[in-house]
């Protein structure tokens, strides 16, 4: 009985490489077909997630940039602010958004480098859940003493507080900020006592000081210049090692004998996995807006210095640092609220 269904003839090597060649070039063509549609970065708004209030410091710099790159990159920069619990409400947001090239953070000190020490079981990790994009500035922190007090130096303040230990109250933004952190340096260094009075935000300290509820205490320039240029509180010294041109009669705390009280900054950051090409283009473009001259000037004057430079500078910072404040936490034992 003649097989009524027989087998295909097999294929000849010929006709497998046949096959297998317009295979592979369908795949070849589909690839280019989407590598020509991919879209350019960025083709939407890029969202800059903030760490701070709408008007604090941090605010107030960030916007700056961001409208000194204006359209530069074809896309706006929409600024959306998100503050809460030292930063970390913000770095956590950033760090679950997708790794698409559009969300980054405007951060700071405190939330990069200063909450890993002090939150024992903290919800993220700045080097491993991160990219850093730029460093954006270092500045100066102020201590500064009310009139009242009677003290117009640094070595008067530690002359005062030996002579009255215990007497002495010193008021900061809050348990773990960067100028409590900052304070607990100093009394490290010069043994000096005094108690910490936590307010709310830098508008409390300034409250606080003004008050009278406490005589001394800490604060970025831009907190505090305003009260410092109307009397109503005196700089005893200043952070960094260059002495603020609005200040140049205060000297650095170097200067007053205590060095290593260093400097606060700010810098921008993505979710780990985001593309390197976004994260250049970015970086690129705010190196471009920190090197103008009148951002310069203007910066200079409240002793910043803009930051720039490739993405390595801003990671090398947080590594060196992330050491530095664990050692100056766990010795003070601060532990948040």
């Amino acid at each position: 009985m003649p097989n009524l269904h027989p087998r295909p003839p097999p294929r000849t090597p010929t006709l497998r490489r046949s096959f297998l060649a317009s295979a592979l070039a369908v795949v070849g063509l589909a690839a280019a077909t989407g590598a020509a549609r991919a879209e350019p970065w960025p083709s939407r708004p890029i969202v800059l997630t903030l760490t701070g209030a709408a008007g604090s410091a941090p605010d107030v710099v960030a916007r700056d940039v961001v409208a000194r790159i204006g359209m530069a990159l074809g896309q706006p920069i929409v600024v959306e602010n998100v503050p809460g619990a030292g930063g970390i409400v913000a770095m956590e947001r950033v760090r679950w958004a997708q790794p698409d090239g559009y969300h980054f953070v405007f951060t700071h000190i405190g939330a990069v480098v200063i909450n890993p020490a002090l939150h024992k079981s903290l919800s993220y990790d700045p080097v491993r859940d991160y990219a850093p994009v730029s460093l954006v500035l270092t500045g100066p922190m102020i201590l500064v003493a009310s009139p009242s007090l009677g003290v117009g130096t640094l070595e008067e303040l530690i002359a005062l507080a030996r002579r009255d230990p215990g007497t002495l109250m010193y008021g900061s933004a809050g348990i773990g900020t960067p100028p409590h952190v900052f304070v607990e340096q100093l009394k490290a260094a010069t043994r000096l006592s005094l108690d910490h009075v936590p307010f709310k935000g830098s508008s409390g300290l300034v409250q606080g000081l003004l008050g009278g509820h406490v005589a001394v205490g800490m604060e970025g320039p831009g907190a505090l210049m305003p009260l410092i240029e109307g009397g109503k509180l005196r700089p005893l010294a200043v952070s960094g090692d260059e002495r603020m041109k609005v200040l140049s009669h205060v000297p650095t705390f170097a200067e007053s004998g205590v060095p290593g009280i260093g400097l606060s900054w700010l810098a921008i950051m993505a979710p780990k996995g985001t593309p390197p090409g976004a994260v250049a283009a970015l970086n690129r473009e705010v190196t471009r807006v920190l090197a103008t001259p009148d951002l310069r000037t203007a910066w200079a004057a409240l002793g910043r210095t803009p930051g720039g430079g490739p993405p390595e500078v801003l990671a090398e910072r947080i590594r060196d640092e992330l050491p530095r404040w664990r050692t100056v936490i766990d010795g003070a034992g601060i532990r948040p609220e």
